[in-house]
């Protein structure tokens, strides 16, 4: 019985020793095998990261240029220059395109309407943006004539090379939009700086051209002014346009006249005088401008509404891109109504690469995007443009410096002067001084938004353009 047990305890000792055995060669080759891991997933992950590198570095400049989603162009890569390196706009600039261009940023815009489709309706009433904190509006009493003139010296800026509506200007418009139904409104913030360099430019355009071509300024206010009802746009922040244009104003000297369309265009408020879908205002409000400016000028204006009209639908602009394509506004689009001018509807221009073409005051767009209908005013954006009115001979010309919103403005021109001429800032590098000389122009007319005029970018554009 004892030997039985001696043998049964040795036999159990034996299994315990070779259990202990075989798990200590488990838990070895458990170890081996962890490390082994270990060693695959660190190498493969630095391969990984040296793919990714790789395709990043690649894709650095293999980058889109045009945003189907947005339906515009892209920020294109800045030219390089001592002068923005060493003032850091240029690394500003590089920003702004990597931002804009990134690779998978086009997916990322259509997955995001895609996301606030599923999620159902957007509130009928909303704010978008405004995280902008606009300076303090001087008060009226601090106003002062000229005061731009005399506090800044005129620099010399390097003529443009490539213009294009880069992410800083454009985005000025869309810093706040607060959207009603299909409707959307553009917020304007005041930016004192921008402002008086705006100034100084239309005071530097006055100097050069004394004694030979008058300058006018008229400032187009954003559609919020125009459209909304006091107590709605008080409580939206913001700047005060109305006594932003007086500020603007305030500070140009007697050589400059400025044309304040404002009040005019709050008084058709009740007529399709801005798009709802889009930034830009219509040629009828463009038209209640140009009545004004008559007005400051002291001639008869010609009346529009007599002309043949053209209309081109449906119009989906600005605002319902960057909206994500809004469900509202594709549910009532906005339509263009383009009146052709009575005298001739020929024209010629110059584009951005110096081709000369022919074209139309108003273009046919039938059959375009539902995006770019607002390009049948005068072909669009263009460098520069020509109109010449065969039923006038009394020698008067113009030049109109302008942005966007200056397009729907010169047709209306066509029947106050026999010639019409065109500069876009953004495209064209000519010299305004010469120009002038060149074509006996009498009368130069800056048109431009309130927000683009009060962007750094814009007087920077214009004074290159002012070089003898």
């Amino acid at each position: 019985m004892n030997d039985r047990e001696s043998s049964n305890r040795a036999s159990h000792a034996r299994q315990r020793k070779a259990s202990r055995s075989r798990h200590g060669a488990a838990s070895s080759k458990h170890s081996r095998f962890s490390l082994a891991a270990c060693q695959r997933f660190a190498v493969r992950s630095v391969m990984f990261v040296f793919l990714l590198g790789t395709i990043v570095g690649l894709a650095f400049f293999a980058r889109p240029s045009v945003s189907e989603a947005e339906k515009r162009e892209l920020t294109e890569f800045p030219a390089f220059t001592v002068e923005s390196f060493l003032d850091g706009s240029y690394f500003t600039q590089v920003s702004l395109w990597y931002s804009d261009t990134y690779p998978l940023r086009e997916m990322l815009v259509s997955a995001d309407q895609s996301l606030n489709d599923l999620f159902g309706i957007q509130p009928e009433t909303r704010f978008v943006g405004g995280n902008v904190q606009a300076d303090e509006l001087p008060a009226e009493g601090e106003m002062s004539q000229g005061s731009a003139a005399k506090t800044q010296e005129h620099e010399y800026v390097d003529t443009p090379t490539e213009q294009s509506r880069d992410a800083e200007v454009e985005d000025s418009i869309m810093d706040g939009l607060y959207v009603q139904g299909s409707s959307a409104y553009s917020i304007y913030y005041f930016s004192q700086a921008s402002v008086q360099s705006y100034a100084a430019a239309m005071n530097h355009a006055a100097e050069l051209l004394d004694g030979q071509a008058q300058v006018y300024s008229l400032i187009v206010p954003n559609n919020s002014a125009a459209m909304l009802d006091e107590d709605v746009l008080s409580s939206l922040g913001g700047t005060d346009q109305a006594q932003a244009i007086k500020y603007f104003f305030s500070l140009y000297d007697e050589r400059v006249i400025g044309v304040d369309p404002l009040e005019a265009l709050r008084a058709h408020r009740d007529e399709y005088i801005y798009f709802k879908t889009d930034h830009h205002w219509t040629q009828l409000g463009a038209y209640y401008a140009y009545q004004v400016f008559c007005q400051q000028k002291g001639i008869e204006p010609v009346d529009m509404l007599t002309w043949e009209k053209r209309v081109y639908q449906p119009f989906l602009g600005s605002f319902y891109t960057e909206l994500g394509e809004d469900a509202a506004m594709a549910a009532d689009p906005d339509y263009v109504e383009a009146y052709v001018p009575s005298a001739t509807n020929d024209m010629t221009y110059v584009t951005a690469d110096g081709e000369e073409l022919e074209g139309n005051v108003i273009m046919s767009v039938d059959g375009w995007s539902s995006n770019n209908l607002y390009s049948c005013f005068i072909n669009g954006d263009q460098a520069e443009q020509h109109i010449h009115n065969p039923e006038l001979s009394d020698g008067s010309a113009c030049l109109v410096v302008k942005d966007s919103f200056g397009n729907a403005f010169v047709p209306m021109l066509v029947g106050s002067y026999e010639d019409v001429y065109v500069i876009d800032y953004r495209y064209s590098d000519a010299s305004i001084p010469s120009f002038v000389r060149e074509h006996g122009i009498s009368d130069v007319i800056f048109v431009n938004n309130i927000s683009l005029a009060g962007t750094t970018k814009v007087p920077q554009q214009i004074e290159a353009l002012l070089y003898e």
